[in-house]
């Protein structure tokens, strides 16, 4: 929250951007069909979120936006008491059905709420975990809320967008939409910077970052090439390679941020 914001007028102001994101979030979810979503081996991203977890048989974890799933299919598989908590009540029916066609008769919890505002118990969750989530949300807010609900010395883990490469924030800032290179994403969300990380050390006794994928030349592939060549693709995926050998790491589009109560 805005120290200078009166109270009245933050809530609000997340009431107004919670919205604009559920429209957005819910447009995309009736574009799905659970039928057509069976578990698949997982992305770089979710299986570099779940190897930092180390996520056995029995922890509670809460799957922090959960989407469509993917990270909740991964993790009933491996034995959690799992909750889903997302702001999209279309994007939570996905994830409830894909729950019910491929969890082997596991379940889980499902929760319609803001991260800044999840309604859960204190001290209810051994682990929070959540891929391209923090940075839709309010830290300020979600960060208290957040070490709330973990028991002490709980630990969550966000593999998230960086706003630490140059280059990557000019071409999202003046390409992006532009020139036939789409723009993805809703008008709230940014990349994490290093003022965001100070916001949760405010709640947390410790908050680290790390760079387990190095993505710099695949966002170009992805926006500009849109994957139409291998060659091009086979190039990027080396280049950023070669930058994940080098100080340069740090300039990737993905950070790993962990944070421990």
């Amino acid at each position: 929250m805005n120290p200078l914001m009166p109270r009245h007028d933050h809530l609000a102001y997340l009431q107004d951007r919670w919205a604009r994101e559920q429209t957005f979030h819910d447009k995309l979810a009736a574009q799905l069909d659970p039928a057509t979503l069976p578990p698949a081996a997982s992305a770089r991203s979710e299986a570099a979120v779940l190897a930092a977890a180390r996520v056995v048989a029995g922890m509670r974890v809460l799957d922090l936006g959960c989407g469509q799933g993917d990270l909740t299919l991964a993790l009933l598989a491996r034995g959690a008491t799992v909750t889903c908590l997302d702001l999209s009540a279309g994007m939570l029916a996905v994830a409830r059905r894909r729950v019910e066609l491929y969890a082997n008769g596991r379940s889980a919890t499902f929760v319609a709420a803001a991260v800044e505002r999840t309604g859960l118990p204190s001290a209810s969750f051994d682990v929070i975990i959540g891929r391209f989530i923090l940075h839709h949300v309010d830290l300020g807010s979600a960060g208290p809320e957040l070490a709330r609900i973990l028991v002490p010395g709980g630990r969550a883990f966000f593999l998230e967008n960086s706003g630490a490469n140059p280059v990557l924030n000019f071409a999202r800032d003046n390409i992006a939409g532009r020139f036939g290179i789409p723009r993805l994403g809703t008008k709230d969300e940014r990349p994490l910077v290093a003022r965001d990380r100070q916001v949760l050390e405010r709640s947390f006794s410790c908050v680290e970052t790390e760079f387990p994928i190095v993505d710099v030349f695949e966002l170009f592939n992805r926006q500009v090439f849109r994957y139409r060549s291998r060659h091009v693709a086979s190039v990027c995926r080396s280049l950023d390679s070669l930058i994940g050998h080098t100080g340069l790491r740090k300039y990737s589009y993905r950070v790993l941020v962990v944070a421990e109560k």
